[in-house]
């Protein structure tokens, strides 16, 4: 039993989950969430999909959520790439349930 947690804890997650579980700390900028992913790209799907899922809620700079009909211009068509330091993601109970 213990091999088998030695092996689960050390398999690769995808960095949708890995953010998810990075959150359980506490919120965090997305200057280090996009760190967790491959590419820009993969960043703004991935982000915006755990977003739309209701796993984790999008606060700017004046520590207000982002409102849904902002995600689009920010995650599809890369607005947020250039102002990452200005945002901060923080994990709901839906998505902290999806990682425990």
């Amino acid at each position: 039993m213990i091999g088998l947690t030695f092996l689960w804890s050390n398999m690769a997650q995808s960095p949708e989950m890995e953010t998810l579980d990075q959150l359980l700390g506490g919120q965090m900028r997305l200057s280090l969430i996009r760190q967790l992913y491959e590419s820009d790209d993969t960043f703004t799907r991935g982000t915006l999909g755990l977003l739309h899922n209701g796993y984790v809620r999008l606060f700017d700079h004046s520590h207000t959520e982002v409102p849904h009909w902002r995600w689009r211009p920010l995650f599809e068509q890369g607005e947020v790439l250039s102002a990452l330091q200005s945002f901060m993601l923080d994990v709901t109970k839906t998505g902290a349930a999806k990682v425990s």
